[in-house]
């Protein structure tokens, strides 16, 4: 597996979970790119645990240069040699191993994908993002090969949302696909109160990136307050604080955004919060809009990616379109203005949330692999 992502961290170790309860006689095998916190956790749940090399196929802005294509530039060989010294071991992990199928977690590391390829072994790519649209990765055989590669290199691309499986198939039609929501299993709360004199609270939870909204739900809060209504924000995460307080000291929104960094306990935030914000612009799943829904927290969120699966409008929270500041902050002060239409919809969020459990998961998995 990659280490690209947190959700996608945690949808790994479920799937190995997933694997060994339903066939506890096979031995299910981690193989990382590195020793960690991962590792370790594997390793105590009492998964074997390889760390081998996995090239990525697949790169953060960071690497592309500005303005410039660098395919055009040097070519697709020269960066896929990279790629060669993960391919030959793990053909060579895999011939030792000769196990009865291959997973990959994420879209971004091919190495045992092709390996499996080459040896005959079924392979299975498990999908858990769009890849450019919401990581806006850089792809070193490019972004529609890859695709194309993803869907000849295995028998089925398992998707974390329709949203995700439709991406894939509007490259290449012709791949099989399934989808497997990912488990959510955070605590069911009874949602909170708010006294008639309270202010709204809504809470935004996410790595601080103009991709995950938090610029835009402090323009909503600012458009908000010049409509004569003040909401408090609490946003959480890690990364750049700086841009997000210039912003909201330019909006004169300062004293209504509270900026807080990364924690590993965020039910303290949903408790003192009465609405969650999921504002990314284009989500494959978002499991933090379903605990902020297992919270007991309606959410406002983005119309677009996975999150419209989630969020049924009117019903457990509301959608916005993405990127549109104006509408977020309607959709705000219309629970801030009606506390019965609030409770509705974090009841319906507290009901809804349920579906995500790991039974459902499980099953799904296995029949897609042929466990059962």
């Amino acid at each position: 597996m990659s280490n690209f992502g947190g959700g996608g961290i945690v949808g790994f170790r479920d799937m190995l979970v997933a694997i060994r309860d339903e066939r506890p006689d096979l031995e299910v095998i981690a193989v990382l790119p590195q020793k960690g916190d991962v590792a370790d956790a594997c390793a105590g749940q009492g998964f074997r645990t390889v760390v081998a090399l996995t090239p990525w196929w697949a790169f953060g802005k960071w690497w592309r240069i500005q303005r410039v294509d660098p395919h055009a530039l040097i070519g697709t060989l020269p960066y896929s040699m990279i790629l060669i010294p993960g391919i030959v071991r793990a053909v060579l992990l895999l011939a030792r191993l000769r196990p009865a199928m291959v997973l990959s977690n994420t879209m971004t590391i091919p190495a045992h994908a092709i390996a499996a390829k080459l040896l005959g072994i079924p392979h299975y790519w498990v999908v858990r993002e769009f890849g450019r649209d919401d990581h806006h990765l850089w792809f070193l055989l490019g972004y529609r090969r890859t695709v194309r590669l993803i869907g000849r290199l295995s028998e089925t691309a398992i998707c974390n949302s329709h949203a995700v499986e439709n991406a894939l198939l509007a490259v290449n039609p012709t791949m099989k696909t399934e989808v497997v929501y990912p488990i959510v299993e955070t605590p069911l709360r009874t949602p909170p109160t708010r006294r008639p004199d309270q202010r709204l609270r809504a809470v935004l939870i996410g790595y601080f990136s103009t991709g995950k909204g938090q610029p835009l739900a402090i323009e909503a809060v600012a458009a908000a307050r010049k409509a004569g209504v003040d909401i408090e924000l609490t946003l959480v995460g890690a990364g750049s604080e700086k841009p997000l307080r210039k912003l909201a000291r330019r909006l004169g929104v300062d004293d209504l955004v509270t900026i807080n960094g990364p924690t590993n306990d965020v039910g303290a935030y949903w408790s003192a919060a009465h609405v969650g914000l999921m504002c990314s612009q284009r989500e494959a799943f978002g499991r933090v809009t379903v605990e902020a829904m297992r919270a007991g927290l309606p959410v406002c969120g983005t119309d677009s990616g996975g999150t419209p699966e989630i969020i049924d409008h009117g019903v457990n929270g509301l959608l916005s379109p993405a990127g549109d500041a104006n509408t977020l902050a309607a959709n705000l002060m219309s629970l801030e203005s009606d506390e019965e239409l609030r409770r509705k919809l974090a009841d319906g969020a507290v009901a809804s949330a349920t579906r995500f459990q790991r039974h459902r998961h499980d099953k799904e998995l296995a029949a897609i692999l042929g466990l059962t």
